[in-house]
């Protein structure tokens, strides 16, 4: 369940971000002190209801370190193709499109296994 709705965060920051951004590109929203603060209150929603309705206890290392994994694997993709953007895209702007484009595969290899790791966590597993 902790999986499931922190798959329901990320998600929905990454579709909500891409379609306000394709509908007002100049707004407020897109300053990256708004983007963080925006981030991380939906990380400590989504932190403190998995506290407090965690059937099975799993340490808040894991429960952290789970959801930055997770969040790593998946908003990128998400953001993408509600942006109408191929999957794979990246900018070349920010210092993490740019270390990304030169890491290629490898990359996106992280990714996968950083994913994996981090919903392994998010399910209790060891």
């Amino acid at each position: 369940m902790i999986l499931i709705i922190a798959l329901l965060f990320i998600l929905a920051e990454a579709i909500s971000e891409a379609l306000i951004k394709k509908s007002y590109p100049d707004s407020f929203i897109f300053k990256w002190w708004v983007q963080w603060i925006i981030a991380f209150a939906l990380f400590v929603g989504w932190f403190i209801w998995a506290l407090h309705f965690d059937k099975y206890y799993v340490p808040t290392w894991k429960l952290i370190t789970g959801l930055i994994f997770v969040r790593f694997m998946i908003f990128d993709i998400a953001y993408n193709l509600t942006s109408g953007l191929k999957w794979n895209y990246y900018g070349t702007t920010k210092l993490y499109d740019r270390i990304m484009i030169r890491l290629g595969g490898w990359g996106w290899w992280i990714k996968l296994c950083l994913g994996i790791i981090g919903a392994c966590f998010l399910l209790g597993l060891s």
